[in-house]
Order: C-alpha cells, then sequence, then structure tokens
C-alpha cells in the first residue's frame, strides 16, 4: 500500500506468493474486498487466525482512511507480544528442565533402585523410618500395580485440566501466582506491559477509549486484571477517568504507572503515555528473564536437594542402621 498499490491488489501481490491454509484465507479476504466489502469484514470471519484487537486497528484505519498506519501499528503490536512471550518462555525453560529431572531422577529410584532392595528391608530386623515405609509402599504398588499407576497419573492430569477450566480455579491461581517471589513480579510487569501496549496502540489508532478497554480486557490471562477492566467500563459509561479506578488497586497497577496516565489524560496524550508504560515495562520483563536462571538457582538447588536427599536418607538409614548394631 505505501508503494501505491490498492488494497485489493496488494492482497492479491500476497496471496500469489502464500501456500497452505493462509493462502486460502487471503483468497477469501480477496473475494470480500473485491465484493465491495472492507477488509475489517474479511479478517472477522477468521476470528481464530485475526484477534479481536487486529480486527478492531483495521475497522478505525478504514474509517479513518489511514489503514497504512493501522497496519504499522498491528505489525509493531504483534512483534512486541512476540518478543514478550519468547522471553517469558526462554526465562521458563530452565525451571523447567530443572524440575523435569527431578521428577525423572524420583521416577527412576521408584522404578528402578527401591523394588531391588525391598526384600532386603523386609529381612532386616529393625524398626524401618516412616519416611522408608511409605517408600516401600509407594514403590510395591508401582510394581505390582504398574498399569493402575499410568491410569490414576492420566486421571489426575485430566482432573487438572478440568478443574482449570473452572472459574473460580482461576481466580485462586491467578491470586496465587501474583504473590509467588519473584515470579509474582514477573507476572504483574507482563499484564501491565500487555494492557498498556494494547490500549495505547488502540487509543493512537483512533479507537474510542470504551471499544479500546473492551478488546484490551481479551489481550490478558489473569482475572484480577480483567476484573480492573470490568470496573473501568463502567467507569467510562459514568464519564469517569481511568487513573481514577487505577489508583483503587496499587497492588495490581503501580503508583508511578497511574500518575502517568492521570498526566496523559489531562493532557490529552493518553496514547503516548500508555506507550511510554509498555515499553519501561517490557523493558523491565526483559532485565529480570535475563537473570531468572541465577535469582531461581538457590531454590532450585534447595528442591533438587531435599528431594534426592530425602529418597537417599530414606533408602540408607535402615541400613547404617543395621551396620551401627553390629
Amino acid at each position: 500500500m505505501g508503494a501505491g498499490l490498492a488494497i485489493d491488489e496488494s492482497i492479491d501481490v500476497l496471496r500469489r506468493q502464500t501456500k497452505g491454509s493462509l493462502g486460502r484465507i487471503l483468497e477469501h479476504i480477496s473475494q470480500t474486498v473485491k465484493h465491495g466489502d472492507t477488509l475489517a469484514s474479511g479478517l472477522a470471519a477468521f476470528p481464530h487466525v485475526f484477534s479481536p484487537l487486529f480486527i478492531h486497528l483495521v475497522a478505525a484505519g478504514e474509517a479513518s482512511g489511514n489503514l497504512q498506519g493501522n497496519l504499522l501499528h498491528v505489525v509493531g503490536q504483534l512483534e512486541k507480544e512476540y518478543e514478550l512471550n519468547s522471553k517469558i518462555r526462554g526465562a521458563l525453560m530452565y525451571p523447567a528442565i530443572i524440575v523435569l529431572a527431578a521428577g525423572f531422577i524420583a521416577g527412576g529410584i521408584f522404578i528402578f533402585v527401591l523394588p531391588n532392595v525391598i526384600e532386603m528391608f523386609k529381612s532386616l530386623d529393625v524398626e524401618l523410618p516412616l519416611a522408608t515405609r511409605v517408600l516401600i509402599a509407594v514403590a510395591t504398588f508401582i510394581s505390582e500395580h504398574g498399569v493402575l499407576t499410568l491410569v490414576l497419573l492420566f486421571a489426575m492430569g485430566f482432573g487438572v485440566l478440568i478443574i482449570r477450566r473452572l472459574s473460580f480455579f482461576d481466580s485462586i491461581l491467578h491470586g496465587a501466582l501474583l504473590i509467588i517471589p519473584i515470579i509474582g513480579g514477573i507476572a504483574k510487569k507482563v499484564n501491565l506491559a500487555r494492557f498498556t501496549r494494547s490500549l495505547g496502540t488502540m487509543v493512537q489508532s483512533g479507537i474510542t477509549i470504551d471499544e479500546a478497554v473492551d478488546i484490551t480486557k481479551n489481550t490478558l490471562d489473569n482475572v484480577h486484571y480483567k476484573r480492573i477492566f470490568d470496573e473501568l467500563k463502567e467507569a467510562i459509561k459514568l464519564g469517569n477517568e481511568l487513573s481514577s479506578v487505577l489508583e483503587r488497586h496499587p497492588r495490581l497497577i503501580p503508583v508511578m504507572a497511574t500518575h502517568v496516565i492521570y498526566v496523559g489524560e489531562q493532557a490529552g496524550s493518553l496514547g503516548d503515555m500508555l506507550l511510554y508504560l509498555a515499553n519501561f515495562y517490557e523493558q523491565e520483563v526483559s532485565d529480570v528473564t535475563k537473570n531468572l536462571s541465577e535469582l531461581l538457582e538457590p531454590f532450585l538447588l534447595i528442591f533438587i536437594g531435599v528431594l534426592v536427599g530425602g529418597l537417599a536418607l530414606a533408602v540408607m538409614t535402615p541400613i547404617y542402621e543395621v551396620i551401627g548394631s553390629f
């Protein structure tokens, strides 16, 4: 479009160099535009591909005659969201590998080590510690009922998925996530970065504040931040400012963010102030995630030490007691 091509010609160029499902989607959008409908209506036919934010930014661009500019806003939004998600995934990779390795170590001990020493423990003329008796009971159950153990594990996983879909559980889980040391701080910054980036982009693109608040709510994962946006919708209907609602939630919205938004509302530069905050919190997330492995390393070492050390003590203590009795 920046080179002077019409929208239908631009889509056709993209369609000719695209294969697979996206090619078929572009073919449908091309036909929609050629029949006189808007680009936004063509995108809206594929909600599983194009987010509400994407569609509304395009619709606002078409209505204002600034489609090219709004498409650039879409590009910036998607790039920032991708960068943010990549940093979070990268930061969580190391802890996930450590926990998974610990699970394999514990499983290996239960499956391969304990069954070989159970008979020896039974022959020992000593009272076994509680931890050892529990380990023997678990190892015996796994050894004698392997299929049932797998069924129970799958049932537990399925049960977690079912519970995960219950709205009341989301409130408990998301609330707990916000108060966990280190992780809670990252979760807050990620939600702040997402809501300021989405809201600021839409305000700058000409979308009305009530629509922008409603769409931004759907970009957030944490239900506690979503509830703030429910309050914002009501406040807008009553003619109140966003900052008047945000200042009621200092635990979730830092005072600095509330004041910057207030300044933006008073100066008529709300979009700029929101994007300033988005850049600030995205940089904060970047700085924290770079050092996350170092910050979590002491906790992970303690976790591994307690798990492996506890299992080792449960196995070795009875043996040492027998040796010491001679």
